[in-house]
């Protein structure tokens, strides 16, 4: 039993030692093997490191300087003087539309260029009058609404409240039904 432990010691000791060969064919391609496949093959005594890549150093951007008696020089408020909605309309309902809701739900559908902003928000104007609810999406959801005809704009205000967009008036009608 102890021979045998003592060959199979060996065989994998040789294993482990197996040679490397590496070679370059006819195409110029190189080959790595553990028998030599071509006349021209020679032996490896260290296997070459893996390929890596290093990027070049981004050069950094020189810091802007700001005086303390220009407060609004820094870059963030530079884009927020620059920063303006181009577009706000209704996109339902449409212009005319007759709507049926029992409760008076009316889902109001906002298409706004660019995307709102964090901090600002959106407010319906039903009927002349600005509500009071303050909407953070363009997916806006009233809730009892009279049966009637009814006119709704909608208007884009900035964290400070001042109005920045107001869309274009729509008239709807809205059914309500009534169990007898």
């Amino acid at each position: 039993m102890k021979r045998y432990t003592a060959l199979v010691l060996l065989l994998v000791v040789a294993a482990a030692q197996a040679e490397i060969y590496k070679w370059v064919d006819s195409a110029g391609n190189v080959h790595y093997g553990d028998q030599p496949d071509a006349s021209n093959a020679e032996k490896m005594t260290k296997l070459p490191g893996l390929s890596t890549y290093a990027p070049p150093a981004v050069p950094e951007k020189p810091a802007r300087e700001i005086r303390e008696d220009q407060p609004d020089a820094s870059p963030v408020a530079a884009s927020a003087k620059t920063f303006s909605y181009r577009e706000i309309k209704i996109v339902s309902p449409e212009e005319g539309a007759t709507l049926r809701s029992s409760p008076g739900t009316v889902s109001v559908f906002v298409a706004l260029a660019p995307v709102l902003r964090k901090g600002d928000y959106l407010k319906v104007i039903l009927d002349g009058t600005v509500l009071d609810k303050k909407y953070e999406s363009t997916v806006l959801n009233l809730e009892y609404v009279d049966r009637g005809e009814h006119s709704i704009a909608v208007a884009v205000y900035d964290k400070t409240g001042k109005k920045l967009l107001q869309s274009d008036a729509h008239t709807f009608y809205l059914h309500r039904t009534i169990a007898r």
